[in-house]
This record gives C-alpha cells, structure tokens and sequence, in this order.
C-alpha cells in the first residue's frame, strides 16, 4: 500500500529535519547571515547617535521651555528621530531585501509668507499632534537597550566562537613565549584541552550565525511595527484612495453635465427658438410685407451668430482651442491677459513642453477659476501664477495680494476644482488668512518622470506679463 494516495509521506518529515539542519550548518557561509551581523554593529552605533541627540534636545528644550525657546528645539528632537527612522529602515534591508513602506506624516500645511501666528500655529500642529512623528520618538527611546542587547548576545557568542577555534594559535603563542604552565604540564593534557575548545567554537559558529539572523529579523519586525505600514492596511488606504477619486471623478462628470444643460438651456436653445419664431414670421410676410421679412431675417441671422458664439463658448469651456492647440502655457497666457487685475504667469516648464491632457486641463481650469475669484472677491492689484515641475508632479500656485478669506464651501467654485484635482489624484491647497494674502497651490501627477524638465531651483524659461498693467 506504499503507492496509495492517502498513505502518508514517511520522508517528508525527515527530510525536512535534514534541510533544517544543513541550512544551519550553512548559516556562517550565507551572504545574509554577514549583512545581519553588520546590521547589528551599525546599530549600535545609530543608537548611541539617536538617544544622545535626542536626549540633548529634549533636555535643553525641556530646560528652555519657560522662555519658548525650547518648543523650537524639542521639535529639532522629532525631526531627527525622523531622520534615525528612515536609517532604521535601511538598515532592515541589510537583513531582508524586502522594501518597507514608510509610515505617512502629517503634511505641513503653513506657508512661510503667512502672519506669523497662523504659520506658528500650523508648525506646531504638525509637529506635536502627529502621531507617526511620535512613534518615532518611542522606537529611538527603545532602541538603544535593545542594540546593546542584539550588540552583547550576537557579538558575545561570534567571539567566543571565533576565540574558541582560534585556541591553537593561541596556545602555539604561549608556549612560543616561554610560559611556564605551557612548558611543564603534559602535552597531551593540552592537546585534549584545545581539541575540546576548538570543538567548541566550531559548534557556536552556526549558533552565532542563526543567531544574528534571528536577531535581526525580530528587530525588522520592530520596525516593521512602529516605523511601517502593514502593506494590507497600505492597500487598504490605496482602495480607499481610489475609491474617492472615483467619487470625485463622477460627481465632477455629473456637475460638467449639468453645466452644459444649464449654459445650452439657457443660451444657445433661447436663440435657436428665436431663429425659428424669427423665420416663422419672415416666411408669413414675405410677400405681403417684404421689408419687415428682410428685417426678420437679419435679425435671425444675427440669433444664429449669437448662438455659434454661445455654442463656441460653451465648447472652450469643455477643451478651450488655445490648450488643445499650442498647449498649457500659452493658454494660461490667454486667460490672464482676459484678467482685469495685472497677472503675471511664470513658467519653469520647457518651451513647447506638453503634459498629459487630463492635467493640463485640470490646471487651465484651475488657474481659470482662480482668475475670476480673484477678480470678483480679493480687491487686489497683482496676481501671480507659477508653474513647475517637481518630480513627477506639476505644481500651479496661483498667489494674490487681496483682502484674504477664501475658504472652501460644498457645492462652490473652490470645492469643484478641488473634486477636479482629486479625480486626478492631485492635491489641492488654500492659504487665505484674513488680510491676505491668498495662496491657492496644486499638485497634479503627470505620471511622467523630470527627465528633460529643469529641476527646482533652475531659473525659469520666462515671463508671461498678462493683464491690465
């Protein structure tokens, strides 16, 4: 009955026993088990970096705190237990090549030109009520005992085994240098002795080897628990991600539609109905009345002008001609020199440069909303409009000197440009303390790399001077 299929496999187990055991025979030749045993001497020199850096600015911002000085410091503190942290997670993939997803931080949102209490106020916000910036202060804390920990266990074991192996040369030494027990006690005695020892070591050797591996890969599991983000809970946030750009992206579809039905409902059908009655009536008195006919029909051709202009607006609503045709920059150009406030458009981008359609759209409509807000609500006198790439995102601010206090409202302009940038995955941000001024900053991916576009700090390719000087 050996052959039977529900006969168990009798050679499975030992087998597995084997491969066990010559994979621990193996451990001191394996390339991993020298990356972990280096991973272990790092570390302890990043803990004694991490704990004494952070102690010295929590101690000093702690001591300074009753003159504030010290609330700047302890921040220094967290932003270098954020530096460790990303060291930490390099020093894992020395152990396991396996990529770790870096736990997200809550973005600062303040900008350097707001009044100073607005822009305190949004610092310490992200760097104090920010969970992830914490749990990097506690991992640093915890770090250096369990380095030295790792340090003695695994070091401890790979020099008493290297020292054990080592005996004979050791022995050879003593005796090269006169020592008198070595001289006088029986040969075979020592012999005995350093047969033993160098058994011994040789046995510690894959000790001290799954040791520093199993050592290490407890320490990633640390890391991987304060540091990191579960790749389920990641792909969680990715579906949810995803499923809100969907949202966005069909309520933005859903709001286009009803747009086109209002602006085609109220305009262009309202002329057509006037063209019809217009050739009604013009056919009901072209022969009793000719003059008041030619009158009818010219008005009606005049009700078919205005409606191919509604209709030719309506369409560069949807895709304006300039965008389709010449591309982003240009078209910004166009729609700033219709601004009645001066607005200069500033482009890092390369000439003749194009960017995906969706994107490109996006930010015209953006930069076109932007315009006519800060026409109709700021009061300001200049207006400026950059745009840039930084890595694969295009960035648009657009910045003004008015009055301030634009905030975003379900169902108004803002809140539909920023459904329009979500459907992209994009960002969409607004700076507007009272007072002024008002930022309104963009970020689109392109899914494009930098390649052929500046980098940042490049001066740009030149000015568009628009608007009314």
């Amino acid at each position: 009955m050996s052959g039977s299929a529900g006969s168990p496999d009798v050679t499975a187990r030992p087998a597995r026993g084997s491969n066990l055991l010559i994979a621990f025979l193996r451990s001191p030749l394996e390339p991993a088990t020298w990356r972990a045993t280096l991973a272990i001497v790092l570390g302890l020199g990043i803990a004694i970096l991490s704990i004494g850096a952070l102690s010295a600015c929590f101690s000093a911002g702690g001591s300074l705190l009753i003159w504030l000085i010290g609330i700047p410091i302890i921040g220094l503190g967290i932003e270098l237990s954020r530096i460790f942290a990303r060291v930490e997670r390099w020093r894992m993939t020395l152990v396991d090549r396996r990529p770790l997803l870096p736990h997200s931080y809550r973005p600062f949102d303040g900008l350097p030109h707001r009044p100073y209490g607005p822009w305190i106020r949004a610092w310490a916000e992200t760097e104090f009520l920010d969970a992830n910036r914490w749990r990097d202060v506690v991992y640093v804390l915890i770090l250096f005992p369990l380095a030295a920990l790792e340090f003695t266990v695994a070091v401890g074991l790979w020099v008493t085994a290297i020292g054990l192996v080592a005996t004979p040369l050791l022995f050879t030494g003593l005796r090269s240098a006169g020592v008198e027990p070595f001289l006088t006690e029986t040969p075979r005695a020592w012999a005995m002795m350093v047969a033993i020892a160098v058994l011994v070591g040789l046995a510690l050797v894959p000790v001290a080897a799954s040791v520093s591996r199993g050592v290490m890969i407890l320490h990633r599991a640390v890391v991987e628990g304060l540091l990191c983000v579960d790749p389920t809970e990641a792909l969680r946030q990715d579906v949810e991600r995803l499923r809100g750009s969907r949202s966005a992206a069909l309520e933005l579809e859903a709001t286009e539609l009803r747009r086109i039905e209002r602006d085609l409902h109220d305009g262009a059908q309202q002329r057509l109905v006037a063209l019809a009655i217009d050739l009604g009536l013009a056919e009901d008195r072209i022969d009793s009345d000719p003059a008041s006919a030619k009158t009818l029909v010219a008005d009606a051709r005049e009700q078919a002008r205005l409606a191919l202009t509604e209709l030719r607006d309506l369409v560069r609503g949807t895709a304006p001609a300039i965008l389709v045709d010449r591309g982003l920059v240009p078209a910004l150009g166009a729609v700033a020199g219709g601004c009645p406030v001066a607005t200069v458009v500033d482009s890092g981008l390369q000439p003749g440069a194009r960017l995906p359609a969706a994107v490109e759209r996006a930010a015209y409509f953006v930069v076109a909303e932007s315009l006519a807000n800060v026409a109709k609500h700021s009061s300001a006198t200049r207006c400026d409009v950059s745009l840039h790439r930084e890595g694969a995102s295009l960035v648009v601010e657009i910045r003004d000197d008015g009055v301030g206090g634009a905030t975003v409202v379900s169902g108004g302009g803002l809140a539909g440009l920023r459904d329009r940038v979500e459907a992209l995955d994009g960002t969409l941000g607004i700076s507007s303390p009272t007072g002024g001024p008002t930022v309104v900053r963009v970020e689109l991916p392109t899914g494009e790399g930098p390649a052929g576009e500046p980098s940042i700090g490049e001066p740009p390719t030149g000015d568009v001077q628009a608007g009314p000087a």
